[in-house]
């Protein structure tokens, strides 16, 4: 008896474990355009206009494509992590999974960062078109 209570016991403990998501905003979704680059080793600062055609494409099911100059340059799945929100600022990671590739990320209201300045790194400012 008490085994098949032990048994019982594991199987509630591994059915009530779940993996932790965070949920993603469905202002997330659509297509962002690629506003400035800053960082770097030399510390520049790149601004991009309107129609520029360096965009992100992000889709409900977790997918994306990533478009340069009009032509699409990656696609696959992606995940975020919200860890905080400070200011009105949802800060975390976002990970590329088919390029396995992970980076900085935040987003308030139509503009998401992607990439950080530590450590001489790019961050890119986009805007949402769509």
């Amino acid at each position: 008896m008490k085994k098949i209570l032990f048994c019982v016991a594991i199987l509630a403990c591994l059915a009530s474990c779940k993996k932790e998501k965070t949920a993603l905003s469905p202002g997330l979704f659509g297509k962002w355009e690629l506003r400035s680059k800053s960082g770097g080793f030399s510390g520049t600062v790149g601004y991009y206009p309107p129609g520029n055609g360096d965009i992100y494409q992000f889709n409900s099911d977790s997918t994306y494509s990533k478009i340069d100059s009009n032509k699409v340059t990656s696609a696959g799945k992606f995940h975020i992590k919200i860890t905080n929100i400070e200011q009105g600022y949802k800060q975390g990671n976002i990970e590329f999974v088919d390029i396995d590739y992970k980076d900085a990320f935040a987003m308030k209201k139509d503009t998401i960062y992607i990439g950080t300045s530590i450590a001489d790194g790019i961050r890119s400012v986009y805007a949402k078109i769509k």
